[in-house]
């Protein structure tokens, strides 16, 4: 026992080690910047707390100070305004671009009022959109929304009966690096619908491990948003795609339970508070708030994995009442098509090989999502 407690203390202490050194790189980017310098030095806030960040020699205190200074930083005007400005022209230039192709299938009730709602973009995912449409309904979704990002298969056919029941609401969006544009298209729609929002891929699969997801989202009404972690899915030895539910398929998962890919957050948010959307992974908050972790803790600037990436990472993985699925790779024949296929939000793909190697680590089992994978069982023999 004390022997896994000091692995787990070492993990904690090497990950604060990689917030800090890119905490510090977020930081001399904006050092480097005449908007940078210019707030920093005419703010007497975060003077005193640059000094503190640069005589402070413990990396857990000073990784808290720096993210101190970057949280006051983003809080400024032009700050925020250049966020909303760049999400602006960028949604405009999308709109002209490709006004004659959107289109919306809405069979829902014109004035609904939702609790729970999930949006999520997608490309040629038909083959698993009825396991996991029927997975959202199942954790107490209201509402699913999808953005199909140029999808040449047999979608539009498999959803037909969620449309024609109002579950799901379908939104055609082309063209590429349109993830965050389609992201505040949707917040613009459901500030006035729907309380909650989960905003996932079509490989995530929230869900909570006691009760459904409006129960639990109850507790977190106080707050703009919830941050929750990834539990990233392997191949589990399958080198092609398998018959039979994702849910089933796929159960090995990293050991390391606090890896720091793990350590990544989704967020869940109240569409009302969202400013705008400028990371795939975190909005930016109304009133400088932050989302918190399923413990009520803020995911501030403290726990960042990459420059200018704050709020996207937890101090640790915390699953005991939401859980994230993340069946990213799925089989190795899937593997290989996704790194083809490329990101909606215009990220660069890992090389095949690369990616397959970093599942070459302990794995174990895991069983937790079985009780919902039941119900969808039971739902598609239907």
């Amino acid at each position: 026992m004390v022997r896994v407690m000091a692995d787990q203390e070492e993990k904690k202490q090497s990950n604060i080690e990689v917030f800090l050194r890119n905490n510090d790189a977020y930081l001399g980017l904006i050092l480097n910047s005449r908007f940078g310098r210019y707030y920093f030095f005419k703010r007497p806030k975060i003077k005193a707390l640059y000094k503190k960040y640069l005589s402070e020699q413990d990396p857990r205190k000073k990784n808290r100070f720096c993210a101190d200074i970057l949280n006051a930083y983003e809080k400024t005007f032009l700050w925020k305004f250049r966020y909303l400005r760049e999400g602006v022209l960028e949604d405009l230039k999308l709109h002209s671009r490709y006004s004659r192709e959107r289109s919306i299938i809405d069979h829902s009730p014109k004035h609904h009022k939702d609790y729970y709602s999930v949006v999520m973009i997608l490309k040629n995912e038909a083959r698993y959109i009825r396991e996991q449409i029927l997975f959202y309904q199942a954790t107490g979704a209201d509402r699913i929304y999808i953005y199909d990002n140029d999808s040449d298969d047999d979608l539009l056919s498999v959803i037909d009966p969620f449309l024609k029941s109002g579950l799901v609401i379908y939104r055609k969006w082309p063209g590429s690096k349109v993830q965050h544009s389609a992201y505040r298209d949707v917040i613009r729609r459901t500030k006035h619908h729907s309380k909650w929002l989960a905003i996932v891929d079509s490989d995530e699969f929230i869900f909570p491990v006691h009760g459904t997801m409006p129960e639990n989202l109850k507790k977190y009404e106080a707050y703009p948003g919830v941050g929750v972690n990834w539990i990233v899915f392997g191949p589990n030895g399958h080198m092609d795609s398998p018959d039979g539910l994702v849910m089933d398929n796929y159960t090995a998962t990293f050991e390391d339970r606090d890896s720091a890919i793990n350590c990544h957050i989704k967020s869940i948010v109240q569409p009302k508070e969202v400013v705008t959307v400028r990371h795939t992974h975190f909005p930016l908050y109304k009133r400088n708030r932050f989302a918190v972790d399923e413990r009520g803790v803020a995911l501030d600037n403290c726990y960042s994995y990459m420059p200018q990436a704050g709020r996207a990472f937890s101090e640790f993985n915390n699953h005991s009442v939401f859980r994230l699925n993340h069946y990213h790779s799925k089989s190795v024949e899937d593997l290989k098509r996704k790194c083809e296929r490329g990101y909606a939000d215009g990220a660069n793909n890992l090389p095949f090989e690369e990616t397959l190697r970093s599942y070459d680590v302990p794995q174990i089992q895991d069983y937790a999502i079985k009780p919902f994978a039941d119900i969808v069982r039971e739902k598609m023999k239907g």
